[in-house]
């Protein structure tokens, strides 16, 4: 075998650098006849490159520098996919929010009409059916009436919520007996459609009217909105600081939430600014249990939907529950298939239950703390049945992972 060695003969003009005495030799490359001979080590930028992976036969990138070009390209891509989702997701979701949000509230409100509106009349069977016929040709469909035999039962109906207004006709003459805490817009429409049908102008007499704390009706809409958007924003906080909170300390976390904000709400809206007239302990129970029913809501929703979860609490408590709770207009002005959700929304449930405790000899009020008593109960129930589910699913698949057999290799090995 011959071997080719470094020739003896040094260029006195060309530094030489010394090598340490224990420093590892050159590797010996096989040359194309089967011999070795030592790996040349030509100066930089020749064309030879070493091990180290410097420059190539063609003075370009050696393996770490490619290595290093496709790793930076891969981090340039992440980081570039990792913005456009940060971006995409987050517009996607507040465009789809904002439409839903307009297209509730115009769909509702930007040209509203009563439909199936009850009022009442107490006349005689040809007032009332000449009545009833005029105000359903001026207005198909719009009201549905009630007959009452005398002027008192007609205010007994309007001061216990069960009609707004009674058109009375009887030896004192005609009147509309309203409810003013009903609202103005409705108070108005009515009026002028009875108006419109007698030919004359009929008497109103407002046997029911509002606080002068609450001169526009609009102040359980205005805290009962209030209260959701906390509850929502309570629930949503919470989650993103502990997503895996036990179930049972975020129950008792949601209660007590719930038992400050309704302190909180009665002081200022009964105490502070008298624009409920109800009750301070009705006031912070009503606002209570729609803080609670509201929080366990969205983290039910949060636990069944994960960051999904967020847009859809935000879609059902923010904008369907406050467009049909009935406080700006009455239920029977919203469109037919917005009205049902009105029945048994939290939001629709507080205000009813705060006007019948302020105006209404709290009508309304027991089946409002039923409504929201049952969100919360069954929230909870909802959110302790996924918590088992999960649960169980772990624990399969760590029985799984156990009763899996162990390779040949693995048991050799040992």
């Amino acid at each position: 075998m011959t071997l080719m060695y470094r020739s003896p003969i040094v260029d006195m003009n060309v530094p030489t650098v010394a090598t340490p005495p224990f420093a590892d030799p050159e590797p010996p490359v096989r040359t194309r006849g089967g011999a070795h001979a030592r790996r040349p080590m030509g100066p930089p930028g020749s064309g030879r490159a070493g091990r180290s992976g410097g420059p190539g036969p063609s003075g370009g990138p050696g393996r770490s520098g490619r290595t290093a070009g496709v790793s930076r390209t891969r981090r340039i891509l992440a980081v570039a996919g990792s913005t456009t989702r940060a971006v995409f997701a987050p517009l996607v979701t507040a465009l789809a929010i904002c439409a839903i949000f307009v297209s509730v509230y115009l769909a509702a409100f930007h040209a509203p009409v009563a439909h199936g509106q009850p009022i009442g009349i107490a006349a005689s069977d040809q007032v009332a059916a000449s009545t009833q016929t005029a105000i359903d040709h001026i207005s198909p469909g719009a009201f549905t009436f009630t007959r009452y035999p005398d002027a008192t039962a007609a205010l007994d109906a309007v001061t216990h919520d069960r009609v707004p207004a009674v058109l009375v006709d009887d030896a004192q003459g005609a009147r509309l007996i309203v409810a003013g805490a009903q609202g103005p817009s409705l108070v108005q429409v009515v009026s002028t459609t009875v108006t419109k049908a007698v030919g004359h102008p009929v008497a109103v007499q407002d046997v029911d009217p509002l606080s002068t704390g609450d001169t526009r009706g609009l102040s359980a809409f205005y805290a009962a909105f209030g209260v959701v958007l906390a509850g929502f924003l309570f629930s949503v906080s919470t989650h993103q600081a502990l997503p895996r909170m036990p179930l049972a300390a975020r129950a008792g976390a949601t209660l007590a939430f719930a038992v400050v904000s309704g302190v909180l709400v009665s002081l200022i809206a009964d105490t502070a600014t008298k624009a409920l007239p109800a009750p301070f302990l009705t006031v912070a129970t009503v606002m209570g249990l729609l803080a609670w029913a509201s929080a366990c809501a969205a983290g039910m929703l949060l636990r069944l939907f994960g960051k999904l979860g967020v847009p859809v609490a935000s879609i059902l408590l923010l904008t369907l529950g406050n467009a049909t709770s009935g406080g700006t207009l009455p239920v029977s002005f919203l469109p037919p298939w917005l009205a049902p959700l009105a029945h048994f929304m939290p939001p629709a449930a507080a205000v009813q239950g705060l006007r019948g405790a302020s105006y209404f000899h709290d009508a309304h009020l027991v089946s409002s703390l039923m409504i929201l008593i049952a969100w919360a109960i069954g929230c909870l129930a909802v959110h302790h049945g996924r918590e088992v589910h999960a649960t169980r699913r772990a624990r399969s698949a760590r029985s799984a992972r156990s009763a899996e057999p162990v390779p040949a290799t693995a048991v050799s090995m040992l």
